[in-house]
């Protein structure tokens, strides 16, 4: 039982990061219509800015994540303005093309600047663990957990009480009407890309510490986990985000302890993929999406 408890709470803070970079792909799918390739390389965008921000500027752990958080989000909206805003309206596939290239050009670049070794991220936590009865969970696991709760705290209140986030999700709902009452299309797309940017650099800040493996390259390949993880929950649903990262990081997670003796070393790897291929044959618009009617 308590073994079950632990691989439970390190397949909650895995799926808390797959729910952030997940949710960075549904504000920019629901607010734009675009399906944002480009996540991954935010993802790992964030990760080497904070660590430049602790090597170069020597700032502690949460002041470089914050550093980088803005930085990205800044790099995210530029790029929405300079080349995605550019052929948004040029049907569905030109935007998703862009942001495939801007995903293959963002790790080039930081192989540029940063290099190819791997980069040790120097994290509050280290190898500390907290005793819950019997149980003893990871500070780091910890820290992912409320980190995720407080953005997502941050998202609810934005989004409901603040006039930008109710522009967004005017603007989501009905562009037009939206227009009409003067709601900038622009700005909601900007600060789409910023939020979806700034979540990512989080996420991938959390994942040089939980990974294990430090900022290293490849880091993008996180978005592709993601992917399943918005199909699963709905494409433009936040909240299907969540819950699909919760659940397909707590399933993943099992699977690494307790499949491999049946079905071998890295099989973990496709499940998340079943899990969309199964929610596809079920369900088609994910848990919390809703059918799209069609007219002949």
């Amino acid at each position: 039982m308590t073994e079950n408890a632990q691989i439970l709470a390190s397949g909650v803070a895995a799926g808390c990061v797959l729910a952030l970079v997940a949710l960075g792909f549904v504000i920019v799918s629901k607010a734009t219509g675009v399906l944002n390739i480009a996540q991954g390389g935010f993802v790992a965008l964030g990760a080497y800015l904070t660590y430049s921000g602790q090597e170069i500027l020597n700032l502690p752990f949460w002041p470089a994540v914050l550093l980088a958080t803005v930085l990205v989000a800044v790099v995210a909206a530029v790029l929405e303005a300079t080349i995605v805003h550019r052929v948004a309206l040029q049907g569905l596939y030109p935007p998703i093309l862009v942001t495939f290239g801007i995903s293959i050009v963002v790790p080039a670049v930081i192989a540029g600047v940063w290099g190819t070794a791997q980069l040790t991220l120097h994290d509050p936590w280290g190898l500390a663990k907290v005793s819950i009865g019997s149980l003893s969970i990871g500070q780091r696991d910890l820290a992912v957990v409320v980190v995720t709760l407080v953005v997502l705290a941050l998202f609810v209140l934005f989004f409901r009480f603040s006039r930008l986030g109710l522009a967004m999700q005017a603007a989501a709902e009905d562009p037009e009407a939206a227009m009409a009452q003067g709601i900038s299309d622009r700005l909601v797309h900007r600060l789409a890309w910023a939020i979806s940017g700034a979540l990512g650099a989080i996420a991938g800040s959390l994942l040089a510490t939980t990974g294990g493996g430090g900022v290293r390259p490849g880091m993008e390949v996180l978005a592709l986990l993601a992917l399943p993880v918005i199909i699963f929950g709905g494409l433009t649903s936040p909240t299907g985000a969540v819950v699909a990262g919760l659940v397909i990081g707590v399933v993943q997670q099992f699977a690494v302890v307790r499949l491999p003796d049946a079905v071998g070393d890295g099989f973990h790897e496709v499940v998340p993929y079943l899990l969309m291929l199964a929610m596809l044959l079920v369900r088609p618009q994910g848990l919390f999406g809703s059918a799209q009617a069609r007219r002949i």
